[in-house]
C-alpha cells in the first residue's frame, strides 16, 4: 500500500507538469512542438512563420519558426544559425548536429541561448530558440529539454528516388 501511495505521489507532479503544456502544429511546414502554457504569444511580428513567446515576467524569450533551408540543405542552414549566433556575440559552448538535426547553446552577458533545429521535407527546417538568464537556469533548463524532445517533423518525406520515379518519361 505504501509503495502505491509513493508511486501515486510521484506520478501526480508529472501529470500536472504535462497538463501545463500545449501543442502547436504548423501544417504548412510540417512540424509540431509542445509549448509551456506559462509562455504567451507576443505581438505578431508580421512573420506568419514565427511565434514569439514570453512568460508573464519576461524573464525569457522563446522563438519558434519554420524556414526554407538555404539551397534546401539543412546542414548549411544549421551551420549558418551557429555562425549567426556567434556574430551576435554568443559564446557557443555546446553544439551537436547531424543531417537531420542540430542543437547548440551558448552564453552572453549573463544569459543563455539554446537553439534546436530539425530538418523537414522539401528543404525546410523548424527551429526554436530560447534565451534566458543564467540565474533562471534551473527553472528553464527543464523546459528546454522538453522543447528539444517535442520538436519534430509531422510529415514523412518521400525519398528522392521515389520522386524521380514518379516523373513521366519524355520521348
Amino acid at each position: 500500500m505504501l509503495a502505491r501511495l509513493i508511486a501515486l505521489l510521484l506520478l501526480c507532479p508529472a501529470s500536472a507538469f504535462a497538463a501545463d503544456w500545449w501543442s502547436y502544429d504548423n501544417a504548412g511546414f510540417g512540424y509540431a512542438i509542445e509549448l509551456p502554457s506559462e509562455f504567451h504569444l507576443a505581438t505578431p511580428s508580421g512573420d506568419a512563420n514565427r511565434l514569439s513567446l514570453w512568460p508573464a515576467d519576461r524573464s525569457a524569450s522563446l522563438q519558434v519558426f519554420g524556414t526554407v533551408a538555404a539551397n534546401g540543405d539543412f546542414t548549411t542552414e544549421a551551420n549558418g544559425r551557429v555562425a549567426l549566433a556567434r556574430n551576435e556575440g554568443w559564446k557557443i559552448s555546446y553544439a551537436k548536429s547531424n543531417s537531420r538535426g542540430i542543437s547548440f547553446s551558448g552564453t552572453r552577458q549573463g544569459r543563455i541561448v539554446y537553439v534546436r533545429g530539425v530538418a523537414l521535407c522539401n528543404g525546410a527546417a523548424a527551429f526554436f530558440q530560447m534565451d534566458y538568464s543564467k540565474t533562471d537556469m534551473q527553472r528553464y533548463d527543464v523546459m528546454v529539454m522538453r522543447l528539444v524532445r517535442s520538436l519534430r517533423s509531422t510529415k514523412k518525406c518521400a525519398p528522392t528516388a521515389q520522386i524521380v520515379k514518379s516523373f513521366p518519361a519524355t520521348g
